[in-house]
């Protein structure tokens, strides 16, 4: 009885393991992309009709201080719902602690290197002078 007892007690991780933020800040994070996603589309097709988006108009765009609030922000929630959906996935399917612990670390990895890629991109982002072609 003993042992059954201690095994169950070894199973159970506590409260604050139970994944529960986790869970819930994945349907945040995916009502928040859902958002930002139609909120692209609708700017991109229909805010602006007969506007092709060119490089200029995308350049134009991403040169203000709003337009890369908005890509910024997509950006850090996207990487968190997708990396957060493979730690999930990760600590449902994966029992070895080594392989865990591995595959958490590249991921973590993958996501930083994503975010450093995406900040180096979208920040020092700027128009010249003289405009794109000038």
């Amino acid at each position: 009885m003993a042992t059954a007892i201690r095994g169950f007690i070894d199973r159970y991780n506590g409260s604050g393991k139970t994944g529960a933020f986790n869970w819930f800040f994945q349907r945040i994070s995916g009502v928040v992309l859902l958002v930002l996603i139609v909120g692209h589309f609708y700017i991109e097709h229909f805010y602006a009709p007969g506007t092709i988006p060119t490089y200029n108009v995308v350049a134009g765009r991403l040169a203000s201080l709003g337009w890369k609030l908005f890509d910024l922000t997509f950006v850090i929630f996207a990487l968190w719902h997708g990396i957060n959906g493979v730690f999930e996935f990760i600590d449902d399917y994966v029992h070895s602690n080594g392989w865990r612990l591995s595959l958490r670390a590249l991921f973590w990895f993958v996501g930083i290197l994503y975010l450093v890629l995406a900040l180096l991109t979208i920040l020092p982002f700027s128009v010249p002078q003289g405009g794109i072609n000038g």
